[in-house]
């Protein structure tokens, strides 16, 4: 990515490496040490990217988009774990092509994982908590170049639209919709972003697997809750809501 360029398109505190181990270390010093919300730093390569639960993630040098972004929210702590559904709604509307969620941080694009997102939420010894937003875009990798995953394959916006993606513009654009679904939950919570989840979620009616610390359990989605719940219809007819899991198979 051009640096210079970047710092251009977007007039903002903006932090660039060519290679890092991981934004997410980067803004989350930048953040301890004042930083204003909406700190981005992007990097053409991480060498220790990683996502949820542990996982690594990878990427050949200058195809994806990667950056982090610091937000300051003031909503409750309680109500902070839903961010990652606010911002998949930020992401999937500022992607070029159809786009789908998978809860709870899963964007897919043609039945493949095109882009992910990782929120740490951070409580320092003083002052208010903030949260650390990780988002990594499949953008121009080739097929060959795609990682190998253990649950959705991964895709590419230029394996499924055929043409490359202006990483710099994307970032543009993504930085501003994140600024004002950011704002928008400060003021309203996730009750305003309900419908703009349902209209994208790729799990509402399916079969799936969700993996729980005490096993796994089988269901068909119906939504997700006012409070960002995986809502799981069983096969007693009960529904049950989840608040954490892993989406393991969707059957059918």
């Amino acid at each position: 990515m051009d640096t210079s360029a970047s710092q251009r398109a977007t007039p903002r505190n903006v932090i660039t490496r060519a290679s890092c181990p991981s934004t997410q270390d980067i803004v989350r010093d930048e953040a301890l040490a004042g930083a204003p919300a909406g700190t981005i730093c992007v990097t053409d390569h991480q060498t220790a990217g990683r996502g949820r639960r542990g996982r690594t993630w990878s990427d050949p040098p200058g195809k994806a988009l990667m950056f982090s972004y610091l937000a300051r929210p003031t909503r409750a702590l309680a109500e902070l774990s839903s961010l990652s559904l606010v911002v998949g709604i930020a992401v999937a509307e500022s992607l070029p092509l159809p786009t789908q969620l998978r809860w709870p941080n899963d964007l897919v694009v043609a039945g493949g994982k095109v882009a992910g997102i990782l929120v740490e939420l951070v409580t320092p010894a003083t002052g208010p908590p903030f949260a650390i937003i990780g988002i990594g875009i499949n953008a121009n990798l080739t097929r060959d170049e795609l990682p190998p995953t253990d649950r959705l394959p991964a895709t590419s916006l230029l394996v499924e639209g055929g043409v490359e993606i202006d990483r710099i513009a994307l970032l543009e654009s993504l930085a501003g919709r994140l600024d004002a679904a950011l704002a928008l939950f400060d003021s309203e919570g996730l009750p305003a972003f309900l419908a703009r989840y349902a209209a994208l979620d790729g799990l509402v009616g399916h079969s799936l697997t969700l993996r729980l610390p005490t096993g796994e359990l089988a269901g068909t989605a119906t939504g997700i809750d006012s409070s960002g719940c995986l809502v799981l219809a069983l096969a007693d007819g009960s529904t049950q809501s989840f608040a954490a899991g892993e989406v393991e198979r969707v059957l059918d």
